[in-house]
């Protein structure tokens, strides 16, 4: 329990706030909107080869929407086995694609500060390989 509680960052947001998005204005840059070399399509599989390789990370649907790529991504946590949804939405913005993604505990009404942890093993993933 230790090791949970001394991964919040933010006390009062991770006890009332069970989802977390990427946003444009977020006060942590690891939280803003990436804009990553590619078209949607290669980014996506970029994510799928990258889930596949974690241990607690699945891919479930990948589809074609509007201009770019949808992807649902679970991801379970290691000490109580909770299951967090990620819905990732790829768009083209000229020659890379612009990554927005959230995350939703399914059930609590915080989420200890998991979501936001969700999004930025996501992003610095995908920044970390441009």
């Amino acid at each position: 329990m230790l090791g949970v509680f001394s991964r919040i960052d933010n006390w009062k947001r991770d006890w009332t706030t069970n989802q977390a998005r990427l946003s444009d204005d977020a006060v942590d840059e690891q939280l803003r909107p990436p804009l990553v070399v590619g078209t949607p399509t290669e980014v996506a599989e970029r994510i799928a080869g990258w889930v596949d390789q974690q241990g607690r990370w699945k891919l479930v649907s990948q589809h074609k929407i509007d201009q770019g790529v949808g992807l649902k991504l679970t991801r379970t946590t290691s000490i109580m086995r909770f299951t967090d949804d990620i819905d990732v939405v790829l768009r083209a913005e000229g020659d890379s694609t612009r990554v927005q993604a959230q995350s939703q505990s399914r059930v609590g009404k915080g989420d200890l500060g998991q979501n936001p942890r969700n999004l930025k093993e996501l992003v610095g993933h995908l920044t970390q390989a441009d």
